[in-house]
Formats: C-alpha cells, structure tokens, sequence
C-alpha cells in the first residue's frame, strides 16, 4: 500500500506578492533604471488562485508589495479584500505619495500593516533622494493617513516609518526620529543594500554565507507569476518558477528551488551570479541601525513579519 500523499506545508507562514513593478518615483537608492522585465500588473485570476493555494498549505499573511509603488496598482484594494476574506493578515509598502483621502480610508479598512518610506524631513534633501516626488504632498498625505486612523477606532491599521541612512540625509535622522516614533506604530532605520549587482551601499566582504531565505524565507512572486528567491531579485535573474503553469507545492518542491538550496547548503553560489553579488550573504552587524519593531533585532540583515510574529 502507497504511503498517503503528505499535505504540503509553508515553511514560512508569509507570501510576498508584486501586484505592479510601476512607480511614479525614480528614488537614489533604487536600481529602476537597471531593470530591463517588462512592466505589469498581477492579474486578478492569478492573485487569487496564489492565495489560495498558499492559505491551503497555511499562510497567514500576505504581503502586497514588491519594486513598485503599490498604489499605481488598480486592483490594491480588491486584493486586500479578497485576502482577508481569507483570513489572512495584509500588509503593503508605499512612499505615500497617492495617499488621497479616499486611498486612506481603504487602506485604514482593509490593511494591517502599511510600512511608509520617507527618508528625509526637509524638502531639499527629500526631492533630491526620493526624485519625481513632492515633500509637500507626501508630507500632508502622511498626515493625512494619520488622521483617517484615528477616526476608525476599530481599525486593525499599524502604521510604520522606515527610513534608509545615507549620506544625502544622515543629517537629517535625529529630526526624523523626533517626528515620527512618536507618532508611529514603530519605526525602522537601516542602511541600504547592493541589489547584487544594483547598487555599491554594502561592499561585498568575507566568506559569504546562506541568508537561509531558500530554505526559510516567504515565497516571493513578480507580478508575471514568476517565483524568485526574495524581493532583492529586482530584475527576474533567478527565476525558480512559474506559477502560471504550476502550484506552489510544484514551485518548492521543483528543480530551481532545489538548486538553490544546494547551492546555498554548500555555500557555492557560482551557479546563481544574482546571490553570489548580494551583500545579504556577507556577516555584518550594520545594517539595521535602529528600531522599536517588536522582535526586530539592530544588527540584523533583513526581517519579514513571518519572523517578528516568533
């Protein structure tokens, strides 16, 4: 008699879903002008049958963000909806700079978390750092979310402020702290990564070693349906599979996943140039520079909220 099928199980209880790859921003520390996959939205069909699939084998949250500025995609809100339909905890990222009043109320509906990338409290250091944005704007439309939370006190919404330490706005961090951690849910300091061959911030050093994302880290999916290994694959270059074509259950248990985690077992990276460049493979305790995350850890090279719920 056959062994009955075993019910396959995520690792990690977070997915991490690109609903776009467009942004109305052109940031300093972001490699856009290096990526050459075509630009898109994830369709709707696809998204849900991701979903369900990943709550079938036990995820618990989703993550609605990838390189683009979630809001330029049409359906945010759709897929927030359907998400948690399913039960599942939503979270997104945004510069803030399509946070009208009606995105504000949504987002207060239908979100858990949103994460706010504002690395500047000046307009001069802002525009230079976050290019096509205006401080003005975003500065009301943070405050603007701000409010629209406090008008629905029965609002699951946890609003986080993140900020990347560089030398254009290094001078400008004590003030940003002074005005965000009281006002936000939790706030986070770090300094910005390679994006492998993206960006130079952190200079590769030393043995490299596994990040442990193909063996722990959330299935990270482009707006195509391609699976690569985490969102630092900005441009597709390690494309484990396709979910167009397959389940999850076949995605994991098939060859790319399977080379990757050998690879990254024998700490021989050769076989994926885009993890043998990125500095996450490198040991440094400099990189989260502060922060009042609950379980987050300064020092720590990256975190997903599959890890903060430990």
């Amino acid at each position: 008699m056959n062994a009955p099928d075993k019910k396959f199980r995520l690792v990690n209880t977070e997915i991490r879903l690109e609903p776009t790859n467009v942004c109305n921003a052109l940031c300093i520390m972001c490699p856009r002008e290096k990526m050459k996959r075509p630009r898109g939205v994830m369709d709707m069909g696809l998204y849900r049958s991701i979903i369900d699939q990943a709550v079938e084998a036990g995820a618990d949250i989703v993550s609605i963000e990838n390189f683009g500025e979630s809001f330029c995609d049409p359906h945010i809100f759709e897929r927030a909806a359907y998400a948690r339909s399913k039960g599942l905890k939503t979270m997104t990222v945004s510069n803030a700079s399509l946070l009208d009043e009606e995105r504000c109320r949504r987002v207060v509906e239908l979100f858990d978390t949103i994460r706010l990338s504002v690395y500047a409290v000046t307009k001069e250091t802002y525009e230079k750092i976050h290019r096509r944005l205006d401080f003005r704007q975003v500065e009301a439309n943070v405050t603007r979310l701000f409010k629209a939370r406090e008008k629905a006190p029965s609002s699951r919404l946890k609003i986080e402020m993140y900020y990347l330490l560089m030398k254009e706005n290094e001078g400008e961090l004590k003030a940003w702290l002074e005005k965000y951690e009281k006002m936000a849910n939790a706030v986070a300091v770090w300094k910005p990564h390679n994006w492998s061959d993206g960006r130079g911030y952190r200079p590769l050093k030393g043995k490299k070693v596994s990040c442990r994302r193909p063996f722990t880290g959330p299935l990270q999916v482009q707006w195509d349906g391609l699976v690569v290994p985490c969102c630092f694959d900005y441009d597709s270059r390690a494309v484990l599979g396709d979910l167009n074509k397959e389940t999850l259950r076949e995605v994991f248990g098939g060859t790319g996943y399977d080379e990757l985690r050998k690879a990254h077992g024998a700490g021989d990276f050769s076989k994926f140039p885009f993890c043998d460049g990125c500095d996450q493979l490198n040991k440094r305790e400099d990189v989260l520079v502060y922060t009042t995350i609950k379980n987050a850890r300064v020092g720590a090279t990256n975190t997903t909220y599959f890890e903060l719920q430990k």
